[in-house]
């Protein structure tokens, strides 16, 4: 899985993700209240989310990146894809337009170019994480 399409496709992807996590670090307090505006998670919760999510969105992106790890970074980077594309699928069709909170202060309202850009970044992570797992899967060749 060293092909150069492949590695920039994982520099983006890590990238975006390191950018988005780091941006959330800095205002736990502003991230959490974004979460609540969502209107979908219990209270009780949105301090741990607010503080553990942007740390795993930055440590998934840097294990993208370096290679290490690559499937369960990939694996992770996935799953928080597939997550942030429903949450802002069911935002838009409940009608509700909270402030992102993607990328901390930097974040638009919820609409339709989120849930684009998170589309995409779904599709780019899951084609990395089938092409690493099918790669895991082939057997070794023989020199």
């Amino acid at each position: 899985m060293n092909s150069w399409p492949a590695i920039l496709s994982r520099f983006v992807l890590g990238g975006v993700f390191i950018v988005a996590g780091a941006l959330k670090v800095v205002d736990p307090k502003g991230f959490a209240r974004a979460i609540v505006d969502y209107d979908l998670a219990p209270e009780i919760i949105v301090p741990a989310v607010a503080v553990v999510l942007p740390w795993w969105e930055i440590v998934a992106g840097a294990l993208a990146i370096t290679g290490w790890r690559r499937l369960g970074a990939l694996g992770a980077l996935t799953l928080m894809s597939a997550g942030f594309f429903c949450l802002g699928v069911i935002t838009v069709l409940r009608g509700l337009s909270p402030e992102c909170a993607c990328f901390g202060f930097l974040s638009e309202r919820v609409g339709p170019a989120n849930v684009a850009l998170e589309a995409l970044l779904l599709v780019m992570s899951a084609l990395l994480l089938w092409r690493e797992f099918r790669a895991g899967q082939q057997p070794a060749q023989k020199r």
